[in-house]
């Protein structure tokens, strides 16, 4: 064999050991991720100037997990006596470099800091772990003030913490000093942070849904006093207290003013966001909202304009022709005597032999003469209306004088394209034909205007967001452009006329629903009611009417006549079972023959101090815990 052939067998063999591994890995091992739920930090200043801490973790992991760290800096200020326990179960010290079994802890002390690792076996659950140090040096004695400044969390950490608390306890003599006087507290960190005295000789500091890459950071002033323990490395021999009052004043002014900006941005992001809807609400009362309309009635007991059923789709469904309107369009083809719909049973071959199963035949009649029409005028036909016989007659059925019903569905699939093509350009012609009917009020420039206005918006928004801050702001300039380029594109409104039309058709669609609670002397005729019912097609009440019918025409007859006479046979019975089965039959034929005319289009071309809240300066604290698990 070849070099070539090896070098692709070679391939081949990587690829399938590749994704076999991804077949066989568990789900875990695919995906997993940690969630850091709390962090509350209990610690107790000592009087030798040092720190007990115990930071309390609670941790959600999904997926399997192995073990979890802390890396603390410790330049100056060392960190000793470490413990980690879960629940009251001490983990047992590992003196080795080398992880160990779960239950069992590691330190790494690199100098600059120090990381403490412990080993665990979890998957899909929330741990809770104790990890306990000493932090020597925790706390500088100047001349005139003790000072103890220290991140809680660092700037380091990787991982965002749902909530984060941190409980100071002051050395034996605090309770006897003034709070905000004697004693003195700073928080600096995300400006939603809170720091506050919480007892006689304790301190809290709190943040909510801390960020990744954030500090937590706490600054305390006290008296010298309170350390008489201190080893001398602990002092710094300079006069502290003016340099630190300065410094948090200044910080603490810049924390207001970035306050002050944040809610200024809020509000104006607000009214930014009211003006928009302001101006849609102002644009929908001059371009969308209808007009009045004179009729006012609750009925309307004959067909208010005569449009097709077609057309009436344009006005009724904001020129969109649907399947059904074809539908309706066949049946008022065949109630004019251009068409008659008979009824058959055919055999079918089954593989445990022949059934009969029901069908229409669709024959083609010659063209009624006028005087032998109810209404002369019908027997002219609209160029929809000869369109699609035309279809029907010359494509479908090949010239011949009829054709099944079926026949559509099977020439919808096999000649997709074509049937497609013949639905896009039919309803294209009606939309076109009724153009002259000014059933739509027009907007003029607006829609081009709001288009405009919201691509100036947006690229405001995208300059705010990419060089300022100011994200609130920044959002609220991509909402405001999005509310005002693209909801009034949404307004569309019939123009007088065509208001006056719709609103006579809901009443006379109220009608059709209705009728058969009113007086037998207010309702139509039963070969009137073949008319209707064309149009209840089109407005989607066919079911409801053809049910009501029953009830007002026992058999569907109206003295010596019967419904669909010399247009619609059927067998020797007929009832509203029936007649509904028969037009949800073309119905279904006729919307599925769209449906799969356009999947298999679709389908071809688709192959492409005092405390209050934190400051944001500050960062010059030690120590500052981050996070991270294996």
């Amino acid at each position: 064999m070849n070099k070539k052939g090896v070098f692709l067998r070679h391939k081949i063999g990587w690829l399938c050991l590749i994704l076999w591994l991804l077949l066989f890995l568990p789900d875990t091992a695919l995906a997993r991720s940690l969630s850091m739920e709390q962090v509350v930090v209990e610690a107790e200043v000592l009087p030798d100037a040092s720190l007990r801490v115990t930071e309390r973790i609670a941790i959600d992991f999904s997926g399997k997990w192995n073990g979890f760290h802390i890396k603390i800096p410790q330049s100056g200020t060392p960190v000793r006596e470490v413990k980690v326990a879960e629940n009251g179960r001490p983990y047992t010290f590992n003196p080795g470099t080398q992880y160990g079994p779960p239950g069992t802890f590691l330190i790494k002390d690199e100098g600059y800091q120090i990381t403490i690792d412990w080993s665990i076996a979890a998957q899909d659950e929330v741990r809770t772990f104790d990890v306990s140090y000493r932090i020597i040096n925790a706390v500088v004695i100047h001349n005139d003030v003790a000072e103890l400044y220290r991140k809680f969390i660092g700037s380091a950490n990787p991982q965002r913490i749902r909530e984060v608390k941190v409980k100071l306890k002051l050395p034996a003599g605090a309770e006897r000093l003034t709070q905000g006087k004697d004693i003195k507290i700073w928080g600096h960190g995300p400006l939603q942070g809170e720091v506050a005295f919480s007892g006689f000789d304790s301190i809290t500091w709190q943040a909510a849904k801390l960020p990744p890459y954030t500090f937590v950071e706490g600054r305390v002033v006290m008296p010298t006093a309170l350390f008489p323990g201190a080893p001398s490395a602990a002092y710094t021999n300079r006069a502290a207290l003016a340099g630190i009052l300065a410094e948090e004043e200044a910080w603490a002014q810049a924390a207001n003013r970035e306050r002050w900006l944040a809610r200024a941005e809020i509000a104006g992001a607000v009214l930014l966001i009211v003006c928009a809807c302001g101006v849609v609400l102002l644009l929908w009362r001059k371009y969308g909202r209808p007009y009045p309309a004179k009729f006012d009635g609750t009925y309307y007991r004959e067909l208010p304009a005569p449009y097709s059923p077609a057309e009436l789709s344009v006005l009724w469904n904001y020129s969109k022709v649907q399947g059904h309107d074809l539908t309706a369009t066949i049946l008022d083809l065949a109630r004019r005597k251009f068409l008659r719909i008979e009824e058959e049973h055919v055999n079918e071959s089954k593989l445990l032999g022949n059934r009969k199963v029901k069908t229409y035949r669709l024959i083609f009649l010659d063209a009624p003469q006028p005087a032998a029409l109810r209404n002369p005028a019908e027997a002219e036909l609209r160029a929809h209306e000869q369109d699609l016989l035309d279809y029907l007659r010359h494509t479908i059925a090949c010239g011949r004088e009829y054709l099944f019903l079926a026949d559509i569905e099977v020439f919808a699939k096999s000649h997709s394209r074509d049937f497609y093509g013949f639905w896009r350009s039919w309803v294209a012609g009606i939309n076109e034909q009724m153009e002259q009917a000014d059933f739509f009020d027009h907007s003029g420039n607006m829609p081009l205007a709001t288009v405009l206005g919201g691509l100036l918006l947006f690229t405001l928004g995208a300059i705010v967001l990419f060089n300022s801050t100011m994200t609130i702001l920044g959002v609220s300039l991509l909402i405001a452009a999005a509310i005002i380029a693209l909801i009034p594109r949404s307004f569309k409104r019939r123009s007088p006329s065509g208001q006056e039309d719709f609103v006579r058709w809901q009443a006379f669609k109220r009608f059709l629903l209705h009728f058969s609670q009113m007086q037998r002397h207010e309702i139509p005729s039963l070969i009137i009611w073949e008319h209707y019912l064309v149009y209840a097609v089109t407005l989607g009440v066919a079911r409801e009417v053809m049910k009501q019918l029953e009830l007002v025409f026992p058999n569907l007859q109206d003295g010596d006549y019967r419904f669909g006479y010399g247009w619609y046979s059927y067998g020797a019975h007929i009832g509203f079972d029936t007649l509904h089965g028969s037009f949800s039959d073309i119905e279904n034929v006729v919307e599925r023959s769209i449906k799969t005319a356009e999947k298999a289009i679709s389908k071809s071309s688709s192959d492409s101090g005092g405390g209050g809240g934190f400051s944001s300066g500050g960062g010059g604290g030690g120590g500052g815990s981050s996070y991270g698990g294996r």
